[in-house]
């Protein structure tokens, strides 16, 4: 009989080559032609990558002889374990849940959730209907529920020293906008447990440099 913790090995080492980030785009920007942008954005990943790709603008001669447009880029991230709310996903426009839909998930409900028991085997159902994972993964997770269902959702399980993005997706939400313009870009990616963060902000970041430079 396979051991726990070699279940909860192959699960993790599995995670990464079994699925890959899913990222959404709606709206758009629409820059003036030839016009000089300089992307701001508190996150490091996402504006080393806009300045990379936006250089072009900045070289070119047009792009020297013009007052530089403002690409402002808010960004947030979080996990969706339980207890997370789409007001901590998205404030201030729930509306993005569709987003989020669309890249496979369940989005959570709008209000918190913290203080509410969780149902971890309609929990699993959700999951398995929206994304079917390997077998391997699928009966590590029944397992995993059975064991809430028993010890009860806040009590100590096995998997608590298990970092969290390796159970939990994460979803990272983007807004861009360019100036004064009323144009706004959204982007939201669903990072799978165990995929690479970072490249999945890349991603968010050429997803943005491509609206701005098509």
């Amino acid at each position: 009989m396979v051991s726990i913790a070699a279940a909860i090995a192959a699960c993790i080492a599995i995670a990464p080559s079994a699925r890959a980030t899913d990222v959404k785009v709606a709206g758009k920007l629409t820059p003036s032609h030839g016009v000089a942008i300089l992307p701001i954005c508190t996150d490091p990943v996402v504006q080393n990558v806009l300045s990379e790709d936006l250089r072009v603008t900045h070289n070119s001669e047009q792009g020297r002889n013009t007052t530089p447009v403002t690409l402002t880029v808010s960004l947030n991230q979080r996990l969706l374990a339980p207890g997370v709310s789409l007001t901590e996903l998205f404030p201030g426009d729930p509306e993005m849940a569709e987003l989020l839909k669309a890249a496979g998930a369940d989005p959570p409900p709008l209000g918190d959730t913290g203080d509410q028991p969780i149902d971890p085997y309609a929990q699993e159902a959700r999951r398995q209907a929206l994304n079917p994972d390997d077998s391997m993964t699928a009966g590590f997770r029944n397992y995993q529920a059975q064991q809430m269902t028993m010890r009860g959702a806040n009590a100590p399980t096995p998997y608590d020293s298990i970092p969290k993005d390796q159970i939990y997706d994460t979803v990272i939400v983007a807004r861009a906008t360019l100036g004064t313009a009323p144009d706004e870009l959204k982007v939201v990616a669903l990072v799978h447990s165990g995929d690479d963060l970072r490249k999945a902000k890349e991603l968010v970041a050429e997803e943005i440099a491509n609206a701005v430079l098509r």
